[in-house]
């Protein structure tokens, strides 16, 4: 995989020289592979500007973060001020928790969106207990009690022309993390580095990232140089769309690294695209593999899902069960994934290629579905 390196947006440098930053005191901090965000680190403060992922000539956020014990310099770009190492943070998605546990600072979170599809034991127990709230459907979160938790910051998933509504008006700020908009795995995984600045424990993050990073190289080259790769499409009918991912996309990415043809490759987007069950058929009536994700008490199996739409019958996965679904209520893929992608990346390769593994390593979040 080519090494993308991504030094400080040029807006930033017009920004930097009108308000008279001393250059001579500053570094650009490269990425290795993440171009949605980029940093500047001065002598008392860094700066952390956010691509928009929809629009890449202009900026989603500029960040300052300040360490708390420091005066606020005269002398900064604008942006939104972050006093740092945070102590309490209002988390939206369970997949930045997982990023807070892995850095060692998840007992900063004192508030999440979305329990229900929480599978993360530790959290879910924490929220059980009551040492952190639940603040609703990320959607519409409940904005008196993320007052009530008086977070230093909060952080989200941005959408293209989202709001967040009332939230926006409680002068808290909203750290909007792009990972996955981000079009290789390892990309969306170096944003681990920037949520790590925020609790100034860069040092564990740049160690996960780089263990990460080698076994995902490891295992992606061996991916891409097998020959025998076996067709592939994804996900459910949701109402009359059904969407796929886009084929540059970092869940695309991590298929072709795996050996797979996914058959959505030529497309270009990097987030899902909206298709009919029609469209899906066309091209993955005859797919050797049909992957999903789903959150449900219960696993699926093959009979419940042509239970839940007859047609599902058509694809030649469903009728040789080779069918493969991910539990995100039963195993912490989300939380996991974005960290670990080459975990990931090892349960595609055992599923599409297991004559590479011993017949004794098994997967550890997808699993076939039971043809009953």
């Amino acid at each position: 995989m080519n090494r993308v390196i991504i030094y400080i947006l040029p807006l930033f440098f017009t920004v930097a020289c009108s308000v008279g930053l001393n250059k001579e005191k500053t570094i650009a901090v490269s990425n290795n592979y993440a171009k949605g965000f980029a940093v500047k680190e001065f002598d008392d403060f860094k700066v952390v500007e956010v691509v928009n992922p929809w629009d890449s000539t202009s900026l989603l956020q500029r960040y300052i973060l300040i360490p708390k014990e420091n005066d606020i310099p005269t002398d900064i770009p604008s942006g939104t001020i972050v006093r740092t190492p945070v102590n309490r943070a209002a988390v939206y998605a369970s997949l930045h928790c997982g990023m807070m546990r892995e850095i060692g600072v998840d007992s900063a979170i004192v508030g999440v969106c979305d329990v229900h599809f929480i599978a993360d034991k530790r959290l879910k127990e924490r929220i059980k207990i009551g040492e952190i709230a639940d603040m609703g459907s990320s959607f519409l979160p409940d904005v008196e009690k993320i007052i009530s938790l008086s977070p230093e910051v909060i952080i989200v998933s941005p959408y293209q022309d989202g709001s967040y509504g009332k939230v926006e008006q409680l002068g808290v700020p909203i750290i909007e993390m792009a990972d996955y908009m981000e079009d290789t795995p390892l990309a969306r995984t170096e944003w681990l580095k920037f949520i790590a600045m925020l609790f100034e424990c860069e040092d564990v993050a740049d160690s996960i990232f780089s263990a990460t990073e080698t076994e995902y190289l490891r295992l992606s080259e061996i991916g891409r140089n097998i020959k025998n790769r076996p067709t592939l499409f994804c996900e459910l009918k949701t109402g009359g769309v059904w969407y796929q991912p886009g084929g540059a996309s970092y869940m695309a990415q991590l298929y072709r690294d795996a050996g797979i043809n996914y058959l959505w490759s030529d497309n270009c987007d990097k987030g899902s695209i909206s298709l009919s069950f029609e469209e899906v058929l066309m091209r993955g009536a005859n797919a050797d593999l049909w992957f999903i994700k789903y959150a449900d008490e219960k696993d699926k199996t093959i009979s419940s899902l042509l239970q839940e739409y007859a047609p599902y019958s058509n694809f030649k996965s469903s009728n040789s069960g080779n069918v493969w679904g991910v539990n995100g209520l039963k195993v912490p893929f989300y939380e996991d994934m974005p960290i670990y992608p080459h975990l990931v990346l090892r349960d595609f390769m055992i599923i599409a290629h297991p004559e590479i593994f011993s017949p004794s390593d098994t997967t550890k979040y997808y699993k076939r579905l039971k043809n009953e």
